[in-house]
């Protein structure tokens, strides 16, 4: 529950000074398969500071 408070922070964090982010499981999961991380767990969090959304606007 606290980890989930954690990412939480750090994504509304991020949006306010208005980067584009989203919490990302999978990016976490082959973070520790290519053996980039060793830890337990590994959630990654992309931050995008282009114009358009590159995480949440669809073609």
């Amino acid at each position: 529950m606290d980890l989930g408070i954690a990412l939480g922070s750090a994504a509304k964090t991020a949006s306010i000074f208005n980067a584009d982010n989203r919490i990302m499981y999978r990016a976490g999961v082959a973070a520790r398969r290519i053996g980039m991380m060793d830890a337990d767990v590994v959630v990654g969090i992309p931050i995008s500071a282009t114009g358009k959304s590159i995480y949440f606007d669809r073609k």
